[in-house]
């Protein structure tokens, strides 16, 4: 009967060290001797993400809604336009989008010409990446045989797939995510003026990709602010947090500057956050049973027609002021509206809708869809794993190392509560919910071995 608690303790310490170096010598990549099972991995990443992109979409497919908007901007880039939306003579600088996604693809562009097909597999291959980056991370905070389960699970994961066959911002963010995290833990682990700065660059470039990011160095510096300290001293912490802070001012703000100069306003990356925010606060995404703490809303109905065809800047700050106005005029239903935002954000199954239609009419990916729904399939095999995961973390010591999951998941869970739930939304967490599942199986794996006659 001592064998559950002495299993709990040794998972505590599977990869918990104790102090700064022995951290940073548990940091180093794993198996870098044999180059061979990275890039199996990839291989196998890629060809899923690629074999998916080409069945689902194929060549000569016509980009339309969020995607057709980043190869428009991405198309402008490359001929020259500028970081602009319409074409012609129509031709106008824009802040809608944020520009890494638009930015990267404009470089395909650039060499190969308007293709979208190559845009689409440029999203496969940096795709292929994120299973890599699960490897490197995991390692670093569980050890090596979780990061390498939970790579391989990431790599199978139909949702993350899904979002490296189409051009969407979530692919390239998660892959982003998860670089600033890798280098957040090393830093943490053996502060260095030269990894903090990396470290705010890369937080930087993810917000670049989507603003969502620019809170996120806050919760790494909280939830290293310790070890920072051990490791550095009150003052050196403090220089090292700086340097962090510079590297983030580094990445985001010449796009900023430009967005004054252009728009003579304030605008950090985008001029969408006040639509977004619109797009959970209004009648249809509240009083709609099927959309309800979605993110839904009518722009052909007053006064959102009118509101969304008005400059952009004056849009995002119209659409802001409408959002707060319809959630102080309905404040009592908040807390219930923020409860299904989180409960959409946590759903175990497809959205269907738009993202389905994503699809080419009649792809293979579409049929299975309409007949067995991957995501939940899937959730019922991980998500239990996960939650026994979460059980092990909040309950070994010491907690505070390997929580930093846990900590981006909650971070992620709030903005749903805030603007609205979905799998989109989720889509950047779900490296992390493998991340700790794979923790779990580790360790129910170890029980059973144990346990064994």
């Amino acid at each position: 009967m001592a064998v559950a608690p002495r299993r709990l303790l040794d998972f505590a310490r599977m990869s918990t060290p104790s102090e700064p170096a022995a951290a940073a010598s548990s940091l180093r990549p794993p198996d870098r001797a044999r180059p061979g099972r990275w890039l199996a991995l990839f291989a196998v990443a890629l060809f899923l993400r690629g074999g998916y992109a080409w069945i689902a979409s194929g060549p000569g497919t016509v980009p339309y809604s969020d995607p057709a908007h980043y190869d428009e901007i991405a198309w402008n880039l490359a001929r020259g336009e500028g970081y602009a939306l319409g074409s012609g003579t129509n031709v106008r600088p824009t802040a809608y989008r944020p520009p890494a996604l638009p930015w990267i693809t404009s470089l395909v562009y650039r060499a190969a010409g308007h293709r979208y097909d190559l845009a689409v597999l440029l999203q496969a291959v940096i795709g292929a990446t994120v299973p890599l980056l699960v490897v490197a991370l995991g390692a670093a905070l569980f050890g090596a045989g979780v990061g390498w389960l939970a790579g391989w699970l990431a790599a199978f994961h139909p949702l993350i797939v899904f979002f490296s066959g189409h051009l969407l911002t979530e692919n390239l963010f998660t892959a982003l995510i998860l670089l600033a995290l890798l280098l957040g833990v090393r830093w943490v682990s053996a502060p260095r003026g030269g990894l903090a700065l990396a470290t705010g660059i890369a937080w930087g470039l993810a917000s670049l990709a989507r603003p969502l990011a620019l809170l996120l160095p806050v919760v790494l510096v909280l939830w290293g602010w310790s070890a920072l300290g051990r490791a550095a001293g009150a003052r050196g912490r403090a220089a090292q947090v700086g340097l962090l802070i510079l590297g983030l001012v580094l990445a985001v703000g010449p796009w900023t500057l430009r967005n004054a100069r252009v728009f003579d306003a304030f605008v950090p990356v985008s001029t969408n956050s006040g639509r977004v925010l619109l797009e959970g606060y209004n009648p249809r995404s509240w009083d709609d049973p099927a959309l309800r703490g979605g993110g839904a809303i009518d722009v052909t109905a007053e006064p959102y027609a009118t509101l969304i065809a008005l400059p952009e800047v004056e849009a995002d700050r119209r659409a802001r002021a409408e959002a707060i106005r319809f959630a102080r005029s309905r404040a009592g239903e908040l807390p219930h509206i923020a409860l299904a935002r989180l409960a959409r954000f946590w759903r175990w199954s497809a959205e269907g809708g738009g993202t389905g239609a994503w699809q080419r009419e009649g792809s293979l990916p579409r049929r299975i869809a309409a007949r067995i729904d991957p995501v939940r399939v899937w959730s019922l095999v991980v998500f239990p794993l996960a939650l026994w995961g979460v059980f092990l973390i909040l309950r070994s010591p010491p907690r505070g190392y390997r929580s930093l999951p846990l900590l981006v998941m909650a971070y992620f869970s709030l903005l749903a509560m805030v603007f609205w739930g979905g799998l989109r939304p989720r889509a950047p967490i779900e490296p992390l919910i493998v991340l700790v599942a794979a923790a779990g199986a580790a360790d129910l794996h170890r029980r059973l071995r144990v346990r064994a006659p």
